[in-house]
């Protein structure tokens, strides 16, 4: 028996998707590429924008009419966000809602004849570093937002759960494990909140390192810092969805910060880690958003050294308030602001990677390209390539030390390389 998944969407997706093939991978069923034959084909999707929600709809109805016999399973944020009548006519076998989404291996197996693994499961070595999912769904509701309605209320798994988990995969011998979820600034298990949680899986025995999702600003993000700064294990990367540099902008948002909070942040953060990596979600051409506004978003970015920034121009979403805003920004226009803003990314990010040269830094391997040069990732986020590194090295954390920056990458030479175990 096999399956195959395509995946949309967010890191948290792919996280969920890796756990079901390691449960189907249990159950003595093979993962296959996309597109090979398969006999089960899971389609994980996504609603964060329209065109996304539509792009799953129009995929499912392709791959059923060219695989008819595959038992077709259709599960994530679109099953909410869709219109009932356009599930009604969908040629999937199974829709699965998101409160069955666990439940989703256990289903399909059932529908096969094939019983389902009693035992843990643990990712498939089939990306090199595993995620860690510790809570799902989110109440904020942002007013261009669908994910609480697609992903609902915050949910925790239990404190003692996700350490057993994270201790699994240290003994399947991934070095970096990611913490994930919707928003994971919502994590409570009784008394315990994140900053418990991420302090107690820091503190395993033989991880090598350990790497933060996006942390919703005006949360709880200065705790972060204050332990990131006294812990090695955590990596050197702070990722907020700021979204806007202008405070107008913001409230129409339904943000809960100001501009003043985030540089305040920036600025107490980088006095304690000068080299730590910063990234940031930015939206273009939000309703309302002037070219005075837009100016401002652009200085935030260009005041902090901000190294990876991810752009959106605005995207109407039905069913979110936004998208009912007036004042709205012509699609030209908004897809302008974007590219300026990524331009300067590039520029920043380029800066950024000329600091760590004739510095050690240590990276996950990941691949080896076709001139069998090593490709990964260091704990600020950066791109690295580095010659020289044996192929045993794959899936293991390198130390090396940057000679030059490519574009936006460094290159480097190896100078150690780490037991497969990690730090003890």
């Amino acid at each position: 028996m096999t399956v195959s998944f395509k995946t949309f969407g967010c890191r948290l997706n792919r996280a969920e998707t890796a756990r079901f093939e390691a449960e189907f991978a249990a159950a003595g069923v093979t993962r296959v590429a996309f597109g090979a034959p398969a006999e089960i084909v899971i389609l994980h999707t996504c609603a964060i924008t329209q065109s996304a929600e539509h792009e799953c709809l129009k995929l499912a109805r392709a791959l059923k009419k060219k695989n008819p016999r595959a038992l077709l399973v259709f599960v994530g944020c679109a099953v909410e966000a869709a219109p009932p009548e356009a599930l009604r006519v969908l040629p999937v076998d199974l829709i699965i809602p998101r409160d069955k989404k666990d439940g989703l291996v256990a289903l399909v197996l059932s529908r096969v004849g094939i019983a389902p693994a009693a035992t843990p499961v643990v990712p498939a070595r089939s990306t090199q570093r595993a995620s860690l999912k510790i809570q799902d769904g989110c109440d904020f509701f942002c007013t261009y937002c669908i994910v609480p309605h697609t992903r609902g209320e915050p949910r925790s798994r239990p404190f003692a759960e996700c350490l057993h988990e994270a201790e699994a995969f240290i003994a399947a011998g991934f070095q970096e494990i990611v913490v994930t979820g919707c928003n994971i600034a919502c994590y409570r298990d009784g008394g315990k909140r994140l900053v418990d949680l991420l302090a107690a899986l820091a503190g395993l025995s033989g991880l090598g390192r350990l790497r933060l999702g996006s942390v919703e600003p005006g949360t709880v993000e200065r705790e972060i810092v204050a332990l990131m700064a006294a812990t090695p294990r955590l990596c050197r990367f702070l990722h907020l969805p700021i979204q806007s540099g202008d405070n107008g902008v913001l409230a129409r948002m339904g943000r809960r910060y100001t501009v003043e909070d985030i540089a305040h942040t920036l600025g107490d953060t980088l006095r304690r880690m000068p080299n730590l990596g910063l990234g940031a979600d930015i939206i273009t051409g939000f309703p309302g958003e002037t070219a005075e506004a837009f100016a401002q978003t652009r200085a935030l970015i260009d005041a902090f050294p901000f190294s990876n920034v991810h752009v959106f121009p605005y995207s109407e979403r039905p069913g979110t308030p936004a998208s009912t805003y007036d004042r709205s920004v012509p699609d030209a226009e908004r897809k302008r602001r974007a590219v300026d803003l990524i331009q300067l990314k590039q520029v920043k990010r380029a800066r950024f990677a000329q600091a760590f040269l004739g510095r050690p830094v240590e990276v996950l391997v990941e691949r080896f390209d076709a001139s069998n040069v090593a490709h990964g990732w260091t704990g600020e986020y950066l791109d690295c390539q580095i010659a020289d590194v044996p192929r045993t090295a794959k899936a293991r954390l390198v130390t090396c030390v940057p000679h030059a920056v490519k574009k936006e990458s460094l290159v480097a030479r190896l100078t150690e390389a780490r037991t497969q175990t990690g730090r003890g």
